[in-house]
């Protein structure tokens, strides 16, 4: 029993793993995370919404076709400031790229429309080719000691964009490219869009002239109160701790149009804290 036991083992263990394996694997990894990115956006779409505003606005920016139709409508139209104007997969060996490109649709102010939309398709295409580039690198290297390109399991790229703010005076939404390898990394680009001045938004326009004291304070507070709540947060202190904002802190505003500032991973805390984010209260008025 012992040694037919021992020779199945061994038999098991031997078993050659078809090379499609590794790449399916990463496809499936990465289409289950899409989803439950989005699916995640939509019930925080979906909690403080009206239900036919919302879906609304989650067709609106899924379907480039539906945004389309609604453009000619003088209210609707209005609201769809955002759409989806290239959405693409590819698949190979060395990565998995899935893009979803977003646009923004100023009808009063056509110029800066057009700056957003170059820096967005300009920064996209940079993003993807310095990932490309990388996935390239990683493959030569796994190969160049001792691996076999059939068993490397390619890199997932990953770019896609959330609105966090969309009402009849601010627009904010987040690009997003996140690269996965043996762990992820992520970066984000913010953009904020007061609507009525046709510009973009800086922290000082939102919170007033003293908006680094207000974001200081906001933070060191919400760092003491998530220590003091979750024995397992735990964030950098003396000469490696925060100090203070940078002035071209990343940040958006939420649906109450209350900025928050987000921090890169490490920044002034544990990577397995990700990326800090700390929501500024509005100066009463």
């Amino acid at each position: 029993m012992t040694d037919s036991w021992n020779k199945a083992r061994e038999a098991y263990r031997h078993t050659p793993i078809p090379e499609e394996l590794a790449f399916a694997v990463a496809s499936a990894v990465r289409s289950g995370s899409r989803r439950r990115r989005r699916l995640q956006a939509a019930r925080r779409g979906l909690t403080g919404l009206l239900a036919g505003c919302a879906c609304f606005v989650l067709l609106v920016n899924a379907s480039p076709t539906f945004a389309q139709a609604v453009s000619a409508v003088p209210v609707l139209g209005e609201l769809a400031r955002v759409v989806t104007v290239t959405e693409y997969t590819l698949d190979s060996r060395e990565q998995l790229i899935d893009v979803r490109m977003p646009a923004l649709e100023l009808p009063e102010n056509t110029d800066l429309e057009q700056r957003i939309n170059t820096e967005i398709r300009a920064r996209i295409d940079q993003v993807l080719q310095q990932a490309e580039e990388r996935a390239r690198e990683a493959r030569d290297a796994y190969v160049e000691t001792g691996g076999s390109a059939e068993d490397f399991i390619p890199v997932v790229i990953d770019v896609d964009y959330e609105i966090k703010c969309q009402n009849g005076q601010y627009l904010s939404f987040l690009l997003t490219e996140t690269e996965t390898r043996a762990a992820a990394y992520t970066e984000i680009y913010a953009y904020n869009i007061d609507l009525e001045a046709g510009r973009e938004l800086t922290l000082r326009d939102v919170l007033g002239s003293d908006y680094l004291e207000l974001a200081n304070e906001a933070v060191r507070a919400g760092i003491a109160r998530r220590e003091a709540e979750d024995p397992d947060a735990s964030f950098f202190h003396d000469e490696f701790g925060f100090t203070s904002i940078s002035e071209d802190q990343l940040f958006y505003l939420n649906e109450n149009g209350e900025p928050v500032v987000v921090f890169e991973k490490y920044a002034i805390a544990p990577g397995y804290m990700g990326m800090p984010e700390f929501t500024i209260a509005l100066p009463a008025e």
